[in-house]
């Protein structure tokens, strides 16, 4: 069995890389940048620009699943270059449809975003079947490439999920890439450096073990009969606010916040519901939230 992997030195990819050549899965790859020692690693390395003229057919060719992570934008930046995010993005997502489409008995799983489709809700936690209302342009992308795979599984017969990824957190994450409001919180502390808070705390996340995840998206490619969308979260949130005092409860000692201006296109609470995913795919989180963060914690020291 051969698997392809879009995106696989992201925060995800790499997780996911990991986990599936442990397992023995062959696995074939995507990187704009092809990491050092690429032609001796276990994993057959390709390089991809989603920006630039992809050879989708053969990238899937021999393939039976695709995990689509590649994706240029993150919440933070999807809205200065709204063209090209769909143009790069969505774009992308067709070309290889297209491919799918000539290579029956594919299944592509696809990592939307639970944080950032739904927009503002007056109930928690979001169910799969509650309203979508984005509030930027990173959530507008990631739905109309849901509704992509719809067109195509309903009218072409290509398999595929679409999981809502809530806030996943762990070892391995860059925030300063713009993403892991744990993970920066963490890394600062440790470092006896200000924590950068964007508002004033109140805003509320559904925080995810990013070994989790991983679960998650090898269970969606393997259950290959299970359509999505399916919520991928803890079903439990905590403010910012929150996470600070039990990192400060962790190390004993108060800790320096920065205080930023709050941020337009943060959504202000976000909890899923991922009864779906555990009666659809048998999944369900093995970490709770302070557990997840004390192997952060463990792993960063260590590191």
């Amino acid at each position: 069995m051969t698997v392809l992997v879009t995106g696989a030195r992201g925060f995800l990819g790499s997780a996911l890389c990991r986990v599936l050549v442990a397992r023995g899965i062959a696995v074939r790859a995507t990187t704009r940048v092809l990491p050092e020692g690429w032609r001796e690693s276990a994993i057959d390395w390709r390089r991809f620009d989603l920006a630039g003229a992809v050879d989708w057919p053969a990238l899937v060719d021999g393939v039976e699943t695709v995990y689509h992570l590649a994706w240029s934008s993150i919440p933070a930046t999807a809205a200065a270059a709204p063209i090209q995010d769909l143009t790069v993005n969505v774009g992308g997502i067709i070309g290889l449809l297209e491919a799918a489409r000539s290579h029956p008995g594919i299944r592509i799983v696809f990592p939307s975003s639970g944080g950032t489709v739904y927009g503002r809700s007056e109930r928690l936690p979001l169910r799969e079947t509650d309203a979508t209302r984005p509030l930027n342009a990173y959530g507008v992308a990631k739905l109309t490439a849901e509704a992509y795979l719809d067109l195509y599984r309903a009218g072409s017969g290509v398999n595929s999920i679409a999981l809502r990824i809530a806030n996943p957190f762990g070892f391995g994450q860059d925030p300063g890439k713009g993403l892991g409001a744990v993970t920066h919180f963490a890394r600062a502390a440790l470092a006896g450096e200000p924590l950068v808070l964007f508002g004033d705390g109140s805003t509320i996340r559904d925080f995810v073990e990013i070994d989790d995840v991983v679960e998650a998206m090898i269970l969606a490619g393997e259950r290959r009969d299970v359509v999505g969308p399916l919520n991928i979260g803890t079903g439990s949130g905590q403010s910012l606010r929150d996470v600070i005092g039990l990192l400060e409860r962790h190390f004993g000692r108060p800790l320096t916040v920065s205080v930023q201006p709050a941020r337009p296109f943060d959504v202000q609470a976000c909890v899923l519901d991922v009864s779906a995913a555990r009666e659809r795919l048998g999944w369900s989180p093995r970490y709770g939230f302070e557990e997840a963060l004390t192997r952060l914690l463990d792993k960063m020291a260590k590191a």
